[in-house]
């Protein structure tokens, strides 16, 4: 185990408190800030302030973007006592729904059922399952809560512990009175990539430190996630200005931005050094030594700048009386390439066309040829053919003078005929008329 003992007990379950933004700071969680002043400048709707607690007892305060799903700090004050027991991860039921009866800290798989709309302001593990990253808290061995994790590799993960730990051991301890008073904000700059589409993978990963006792100083440490053997020490003005936008971490800069002892005895060092060689060299000799060797330098420098301007003039003519007489050249011999490669073209197409030329006469001769020899032959034809047509058509004339004499019978006996039938039935009715009225006649004579 780490001999630095670092942050919170271990959880047996946790009170969250979410601080409604009309209230100022976080609520019970303010004394994890330096004078109790949280972060200024980070003012995006999406960000929510959470007030973390242990029975009670405020553990930590958050400030987390339910747009990238990933806190975007966590503020501490360093506590020596038991790491964190890596239990399950915890999520806050009242992220996703404000009107839920849990007011603990419960795992995922217990609040699935109790919750509307699970996961949609914050990441879950299951959002982690599929994906080459696992949830690291900010801060290591703190509590194992969603709403303080960032996504990371395994490797990142160790390391990134590995690095904190040495942080606080060497560089924070031994001159903030072995962590008394010691302000601990640890945060996340998101980067374009999210994970499962949903929650973003942190670009960097940093750590300020401000302890007030005895005079108040500042420090920090970045990490991009992209290399992990990469950790930069960078002061909290710097991290404020290049990383976070202006957004001010510390009330008053934590002591007006003063180095932690440590390295404000190299700085003190370094400017005593300084200070020492700026008093060997400001006799009078060596101020007259500083203005022969200025004259000089200028005399050299203008020498320089002269022959340089003349060369760069003479070179300036040179090659740019080659580069014409390189432009014409090439200019010349493109064009009388591209006279002799179509001389080939022209020949090719001139002999092309006098071939053309020579087949349409051709045809033109052949067409008139024929032409004159159709109209004779057609001619004799139709004389040679006119005695077998006519010989060939006199039994087809015969037998329709003959089919028409027959007709013309066949229509003569048809009218005798009709005739004949048509007296012999009007004789036929007015006998039998006659008969009838004589014979009706005699009856009536008799009766």
């Amino acid at each position: 185990m780490k001999a630095a003992a670092l942050l919170l007990l271990c959880l047996a379950s946790l009170d969250a408190k979410l601080v409604p933004d009309s209230q100022e700071g976080f609520a019970e969680c303010n004394d994890f800030f330096y004078q109790g002043s949280p972060p200024q400048g980070f003012t995006d709707p999406s960000y929510t302030k959470i007030c973390q607690k242990h029975n009670g007892d405020p553990q930590f305060a958050t400030l987390y973007s339910t747009k990238d799903r990933i806190p975007l700090y966590s503020a501490f004050t360093y506590r020596e006592g038991a790491a964190n027991d890596g239990g399950s991860w915890l999520i806050e039921p009242q992220l996703d729904d404000a009107e839920s009866s849990l007011e603990e800290a419960t795992s995922g798989s217990d609040a699935s059922e109790k919750i509307a709309g699970l996961g949609t302001n914050q990441a879950l593990e299951d959002d982690y399952a599929s994906s080459e990253y696992q949830p690291g808290s900010l801060l290591p061995n703190s509590p194992s809560m969603l709403t303080n994790a960032v996504p990371f590799t395994e490797n990142f993960k160790e390391k990134w512990a590995s690095d904190v730990d040495q942080f606080i051991k060497e560089t924070l301890l031994p001159y903030c009175s072995n962590g008394e008073n010691l302000h601990l904000i640890a945060g996340a700059i998101p980067s374009n990539s999210k994970i499962s589409d949903k929650v973003t993978v942190p670009e960097f990963v940093w750590l300020a430190a401000c302890c007030n006792i005895p005079d108040a100083w500042s420090t920090g440490i970045i990490k991009g996630t992209v290399d992990v053997d990469n950790l930069e020490d960078i002061t909290v003005k710097e991290l404020e200005k290049n990383f976070l936008g202006g957004a001010k971490l510390f009330s008053n800069q934590c002591g007006g931005g003063r180095l932690p002892p440590e390295r404000r005895e190299v700085s003190d060092a370094s400017s005593q050094t300084d200070a020492e060689s700026q008093v060997k060299t400001s006799g009078p000799f060596f101020k007259f030594i500083q203005f022969l060797f200025c004259i000089v330098y200028e005399i050299f420098k203008n020498v320089f700048y002269l022959v340089w301007f003349f060369v760069k003039q003479i070179c300036n003519l040179v090659l740019g009386r080659l580069y014409w007489i390189w432009t014409s050249v090439t200019t010349y011999v493109f064009a009388l390439s591209s006279v002799l490669l179509n001389i080939p073209c022209d020949v090719f197409r001139v002999f092309g066309n006098i071939v053309c030329g020579f087949v349409r006469i051709l045809n033109n001769v052949f067409s008139i040829v024929c032409l004159i020899l159709r109209l004779p032959a057609r001619f004799v034809c139709d004389i040679a053919s006119f005695p077998y047509n006519t010989l060939c058509a006199i039994p087809d004339v015969g037998i329709d003078i003959l089919s028409g004499l027959w007709g013309v019978l066949a229509l003569g006996l048809n009218a005798v005929f009709g005739a004949f039938g048509g007296s012999f039935s009007v004789a036929s009715f007015a006998g039998s008329s006659f008969l009838q009225r004589f014979v009706g006649q005699s009856d009536g004579y008799e009766a």
